[in-house]
């Protein structure tokens, strides 16, 4: 894998899985930056870029979240995404830093992280359709070099994932 740092790619692909039981990959081209395994509650998923490994738990009852920490220390806490009922979510970080997850448009398919006063950073895009067709993502704003990129990058797709996971069980959306 490519280390994240020394890509000067700022769109990239997520990529349906090639083979039953295989990750979702981040693609930047043919160069894979980052992957994430997707399981259903209680199971954690797993995501990671180079060396970082993310766990990613979620609960859908009275108090829905996603909390992320890291694989060598599951009970340090490295980032918790609390959706809105109106749609989208907030993530906050262990170093303070805040995200806001919304639609870009009203009518619109993408969906953007935001840090609070700042524009759009990490944003997706997917068709309407299946899940398969993977997603385009585009880092902007200077948001490459951000210590929380990376854990964006991988819940962006998480909820997504998520959301497409949760849509026939009519369960809360998270964009």
């Amino acid at each position: 894998m490519v280390a994240f740092a020394e890509s000067k790619t700022r769109d990239l692909i997520w990529r349906f899985p090639e083979q039953e039981g295989r990750p979702f990959v981040l693609r930047a081209g043919e160069t894979e930056l980052a992957w994430l395994d997707f399981h259903e509650q209680p199971a954690a998923s797993l995501g990671g870029f180079d060396a970082t490994r993310l766990l990613f738990h979620y609960t859908t009852n009275l108090h829905p979240r996603v909390t992320i920490s890291s694989e060598q220390d599951p009970s340090h806490v490295v980032a918790q995404f609390l959706p809105c009922w109106t749609g989208g979510g907030w993530v906050s970080f262990d170093s303070g830093a805040c995200y806001r997850w919304k639609k870009s448009h009203l009518w619109g398919s993408t969906w953007c992280f935001s840090r609070q006063g700042e524009e759009s950073s990490v944003c997706l895009s997917q068709q309407a359709g299946a899940l398969i067709e993977g997603g385009k993502v585009r880092v902007c704003c200077g948001a490459l070099d951000r210590p929380e990129t990376r854990v964006l990058l991988l819940l962006a797709w998480f909820l997504r994932i998520m959301d497409f996971e949760m849509l026939v069980e009519g369960v809360f959306r998270v964009g």
